[in-house]
């Protein structure tokens, strides 16, 4: 319960913070305070006590590593089948320790990545490679989750496009 209401709290402040609206970010603050409360009370602690474990969780994952990424999503437009399909997603460490990616995923075998195994240092860049099988004629669209020990994991990147069938002359 307390690590849901710890969550809870602090997506509220990234919302706050994410948020250019006013009345959104008064929103947000009420929120707060709401989550604060209910937090003291389920754990008999003072608003205070809450108020400080809060700030304490939000200082230390400030500190960690963040994948901010150029794109996250790419679109090849029309190609032709066994061209080569592949584009790397280039990103920056924006965290202030190494980032580590643990594991990369792709919605299907047809879709190869290719990432660094050794870690990102802070203000770091580096590409993940993804390939695309152009063998399979007509549409497509494919996700890769990108799994690291950034705060912003998983990171979903995307690639789409159309696989024409070439004629031999």
């Amino acid at each position: 319960m307390k690590k849901f209401l710890i969550m809870t709290f602090v997506a509220i402040m990234a919302a706050a913070v994410l948020c250019p609206a006013a009345d959104a970010q008064e929103i947000s603050k009420k929120e707060q305070k709401r989550t604060i409360d209910s937090i003291a009370s389920a754990e008999n602690k003072t608003k205070k006590d809450v108020k400080d474990s809060l700030e304490k969780l939000e200082a230390s994952l400030k500190d960690k590593a963040e994948m901010t990424f150029k794109y996250t999503d790419h679109n090849f437009g029309n190609v032709e089948n066994g061209s080569d399909v592949s584009y790397e997603f280039e990103y920056v460490n924006t965290g202030k320790e190494p980032l580590i990616i643990n594991n990369v995923s792709t919605s299907c075998g047809c879709t190869t990545p290719q990432w660094p195994r050794e870690p990102i240092p802070s203000k770091g860049r580096a590409t993940i490679k993804v390939k695309y099988d152009s063998n399979r004629i007509g549409n497509f669209s494919k996700t890769v989750t990108v799994y690291s020990n950034a705060t912003n994991s998983p990171v979903v990147l995307s690639i789409k496009g159309s696989v024409q069938y070439k004629q031999n002359k």
